[in-house]
């Protein structure tokens, strides 16, 4: 079901290459789209970015991290805590829509907890 869900994600979006549900050790659980090692180590580190700025937000006392987003030159990489102990990470080209891909990110998460509920 998981696989299917961030399938449709990765549909939906457009410019969108690929998304990962990541556990909070950034171990990858399941992927859509773009394939290859390299994906799963990106969204690893991603997952690492994610827990530091969620310290450093907590610590300062600037409420709950919704997402974070990487503007790169290659593209940009979304990524939204699920919930304590998983996130998201959505891939997508410098020319995506990223009010679009963060209004299907969400639809995605609400599918998504309710999977592994």
């Amino acid at each position: 079901m998981l696989d299917r869900i961030l399938g449709e994600l990765v549909l939906a979006v457009r410019g969108a290459s690929a998304a990962l549900f990541l556990d909070g050790e950034g171990e990858m659980i399941a992927r859509a789209g773009e394939a290859g090692i390299e994906i799963g180590l990106r969204g690893a580190w991603k997952e690492i970015h994610l827990d530091r700025i969620k310290e450093v937000s907590a610590g300062l006392h600037l409420g709950q991290v919704r997402a974070v987003l990487f503007s790169l030159d290659g593209g940009n990489e979304l990524v939204t805590p699920v919930s304590q102990d998983y996130s998201l990470v959505l891939f997508l080209s410098p020319y995506s829509d990223l009010h679009q891909a963060m209004s299907e990110t969400e639809r995605a998460i609400d599918l998504i907890l309710k999977d592994i509920a």
